[in-house]
């Protein structure tokens, strides 16, 4: 039994309802084993609830963007983000029963959580905040949209009486399948003769659910990077934008010059050699070379061909670098050299950096190193960007010095800020979920959370950290140039 994404669940916002798409598919592929309160799998419990703090940080901040864009009532604002900080505390409430692994019910609890949200967020919340947006759109002022929207009832919405309906049929066909498990079991006992040929049914339903789980990890990780894709647009499209600009400035100035020959040209065609130089005709002709000034734009036309050629490179370099960076057609283990993702990250979040502080490199000569090598450059993209936001306040430019080397164990990137630096107690907490000092709207606390754990969990390495108060932080990315074995287990 599982989710069919229909019309009625659209809010009629893309990004939305994709992301809404997105989540749906997370639960109906994790339905299976959550429903198992016999041999409750709380290694998957918790990658899921990973998996849903990734998913929150990027759906609500794409919420709160928007909300903020189209300028919405702040009493919205305010009711919609109390949804969003409620689902975070219930997901870490979630958490910490699956830790426990002392509740039989955690699975089934998780589920019911998930699909219950999913009623009241996308077919009431979101569907409410659709149509504020597109309120607001239409000219309507804040305060109309809100009380308009507000006015509704939310407990009629059809969609969302669907969905419940959903639910409950869900968990119906569960219950039934609880009871032919059990009678499963007591045919066993009762048939011990069969229990080699039961085992090999049980291993092929094995290795079909593990295939499906590295489907479903195969399509989050392409859904991750593509949300990074997106996080970086604005600053892209800054440096696609520039570039662009200047060529067509130049193409046009250059369409006048060549007008200006013709007409230089056409009056030599009236040009008979034997007229006097005194003849009007010859006077005119002398005029029109005088006043285009020939010999300056032969000169020009080859100059503004030269910065129209560079600036298509520019644009070239700048969208292999976001290849280079996003590595959209390699979501597996890769041998590479760190050098060179570091490099594309750099030009990609140029934008991001440049008016904040200057890049200073200092990259060592780095062997291949086995990795996924766009999740690393997510970590570094975090890193950067977190050492340019630490500037902010500064009279002066400041200073990011990026280094590389590597030993016989381990490859490792330092970067290293002159920003405001941090107190021991906030050192201490940054890697926590959702722990941020940055106002709020401003961040989500993930960045240096999901670094972590691509580090440490994904690849096997540590993150050591420095930072001195008024001086500046030290982010040290030690990376074995081997992962074992069960590194490789957990990507693959």
């Amino acid at each position: 039994m599982t989710f069919k994404w229909d019309s009625y669940f659209e809010t009629g916002v893309e990004i939305i309802d994709q992301q809404h798409q997105g989540l749906v598919a997370l639960i109906n592929e994790c339905a299976p084993f959550l429903t198992d309160t016999e041999q409750p799998d709380f290694a998957r419990m918790d990658l899921l609830l990973d998996q849903l703090f990734a998913y929150a940080a990027m759906h609500f901040k794409t919420e709160e963007g928007l909300m903020v864009s189209h300028g919405v009532d702040p009493r919205y604002y305010k009711h919609h983000g109390a949804a969003h900080t409620l689902f975070v505390e219930q997901l870490t409430d979630m958490r910490a029963e699956v830790a426990s692994q002392s509740v039989s019910l955690a699975g089934p609890n998780l589920l019911k959580f998930l699909t219950s949200w999913l009623t009241i967020h996308i077919l009431d919340e979101d569907q409410r905040l659709a149509r504020h947006l597109d309120l607001l759109a239409s000219g309507a002022s804040a305060v109309d949209a809100f009380q308009t929207v507000s006015a509704k009832v939310r407990a009629t919405d059809p969609a969302r009486a669907a969905l419940e309906s959903a639910l409950i049929e869900l968990y119906t066909l569960l219950g039934e399948r609880n009871k032919v498990l059990q009678t499963v079991n007591q045919a066993l006992e009762q048939s011990r003769n069969q229990l080699e040929q039961r085992v090999q049914e049980r291993t092929q339903e094995l290795s079909a659910a593990l295939e499906q789980t590295k489907a479903a990890q195969a399509q989050l990780l392409q859904s991750e990077k593509m949300a990074a894709i997106g996080q970086l647009a604005a600053g892209v499209a800054h440096e696609i934008n520039n570039p662009i600009g200047f060529v067509n400035s130049n193409l046009g100035t250059l369409k006048g010059y060549v007008h200006q020959l013709l007409s230089v040209i056409d009056a030599y065609e009236g040009l008979d050699s034997e007229v006097s130089p005194l003849h009007p005709a010859r006077q005119r002709i002398e005029r029109a070379i005088a006043d285009a000034d020939l010999i300056f734009l032969r000169k020009d036309i080859s100059d503004l061909l030269d910065e129209s050629m560079s600036g298509l490179g520019r644009v070239k370099k700048i969208v292999q670098d976001l290849k280079d960076f996003s590595h959209v057609d390699q979501s597996d283990w890769q041998d590479v050299d760190l050098n060179v993702g570091l490099e594309s990250t750099l030009n990609v979040i140029a934008n991001e950096i440049k008016y904040k502080a200057r890049v200073n490199k200092t990259f060592g000569l780095l062997p291949q190193l086995r990795c996924v090598p766009a999740q690393l450059n997510q970590v570094f993209m975090n890193l950067l960007i977190n050492a340019a936001q630490a500037m902010e306040g500064k009279q002066e430019m400041g200073r990011i010095d990026v280094a590389t080397g590597a030993d016989d164990d381990a490859v490792w990137v330092e970067i290293r800020d002159n920003g405001g630096g941090m107190p021991d107690d906030v050192r201490r907490r940054i890697f926590e979920p959702f722990y941020t000092t940055k106002p709020v709207g401003k961040g989500t606390g993930l960045g240096l959370s999901i670094s972590y754990d691509i580090v440490t969990k994904k690849h096997g390495g540590r993150i050591e950290v420095e930072s001195v108060t008024g001086a500046g932080s030290t982010f040290r990315v030690v990376l074995p140039r081997q992962p074992n074995e069960s590194v490789l287990m957990v990507q693959g």
